[in-house]
């Protein structure tokens, strides 16, 4: 590594870090004053609120990452721009390239540290920070364990199972409406007041429902004091306590688990498989969106650092405007999970290549 390399990335490292600070404190004193009502209402203590705090900075360091890491490439080597260094370096013989190409190594493990600190440290605090927010805080009370509300889950055979509560320690689901679909048309409803788990059989057994098959020539109903489900059945009551976890609040590996269930159960996992390939290309967003501001930044201008930081965050909100319209194009299926994931990405590290190339080497 020479003395330029060291001098680019501590020059980059140090923006790095006042910007990432500066985030931190401007979230956190927004979302005190929003909450600081309800801080004060519940009277919650400074310990409490602290630790609330501390746990909410990993989140919003992985968050603001990206704008970051565009924000140091642009006042770094912006920095040397406007002080002739980059030209003399030019004028060495040094090209763009290799005067980028620390910032560019360094964004890259940058991006693999946040993906892995995105996947362990993240979702531990989030889950701590929730923790103390709605039951510590807002006072509310803790679930019971073992239980679910409002659960919709596919069973083979193109049947639909909605349940209102479940409770796990009984085996028992209140509240069920099973339908059989076939080309967007029900065939058939079961209405039960409530279902338990026979383990000895394995299958459920329906109370007190109303079974209606529905054809061309009309409707069908009979009530019956209790039915077998379908033998056939791949539902068990290990599935409907699974589903109390949000996908969205998982790891990779959790949430992997999660989509191969549902895809085992023939639902629809489009939306959760978006969110999967997201939670690898979000982490990356934080090299490609450095190759976009480079070349950028290697543009003398005489404007000052305002300019610089509205660029910044032009920049930004375009790139999480298609990060947003490649996740919702997935989700609706009019892209492939993967490329609706990555959308943002590949538009952007096109938009680099394109200003690497065009721009003075």
């Amino acid at each position: 590594m020479t003395i330029l390399d060291r001098y680019i990335i501590k020059k980059f490292m140090t923006i790095l870090l006042y910007a990432s600070l500066s985030f931190v404190v401007i979230f956190v004193v927004v979302d005190l004053i929003e909450n600081l009502n309800k801080f004060l209402s519940n009277k919650a203590d400074f310990w409490l609120s602290f630790k609330y705090y501390i746990y909410y900075i990993p989140y919003i360091i992985v968050l603001t990452l990206p704008v970051n890491m565009l924000l140091s490439s642009l006042f770094s080597l912006g920095s040397m721009t406007h002080h002739n260094e980059l030209t003399a370096s030019l004028t060495a013989g040094i090209s763009l390239y290799r005067v980028v190409m620390p910032i560019l190594a360094v964004a890259f493990l940058i991006s693999i540290a946040a993906g892995i600190f995105g996947e362990t440290v993240v979702p531990e605090t989030n889950q701590r920070r929730w923790d103390i927010w709605l039951y510590e805080i807002r006072k509310k009370k803790r679930p019971t364990a073992g239980t679910s509300r409002d659960i919709a889950v596919q069973d083979i055979g193109n049947f639909q199972m909605n349940i209102q509560y479940y409770n796990g320690r009984k085996n028992k689901a209140t509240k069920v409406n099973i339908v059989r679909v076939e080309n967007n048309a029900v065939l058939e409803r079961w209405d039960a007041k409530f279902m338990i788990w026979h383990p000895d059989s394995t299958r459920w057994k329906m109370h007190e429902l109303t079974h209606r098959l529905f054809s061309d020539s009309g409707e069908v109903t009979a009530s019956y004091d209790s039915l077998w489900y379908s033998n056939k059945s791949i539902v068990t009551p290990e599935d409907l306590l699974e589903l109390e976890i949000k996908p969205e609040e998982m790891s990779y590996m959790e949430l992997r688990g999660f989509v191969d269930k549902m895809l085992d159960l023939g639902a629809d996992a489009r939306k959760w498989l978006v969110d999967l390939h997201m939670k690898v290309s979000y982490p990356f967003a934080n090299f490609i969106i450095v190759l976009f501001g480079a070349p950028l930044a290697s543009i003398k201008r005489r404007s000052g650092n305002g300019v610089g930081f509205a660029i910044a965050l032009l920049i930004s909100f375009v790139y999480f405007a298609f990060m947003r319209s490649g996740q919702v194009l997935g989700h609706n299926g009019t892209l492939e999970p993967w490329l609706g994931a990555w959308m943002g990405n590949i538009v952007f590290l096109v938009g680099g290549v394109v200003l690497m190339l065009w721009v003075r080497k």
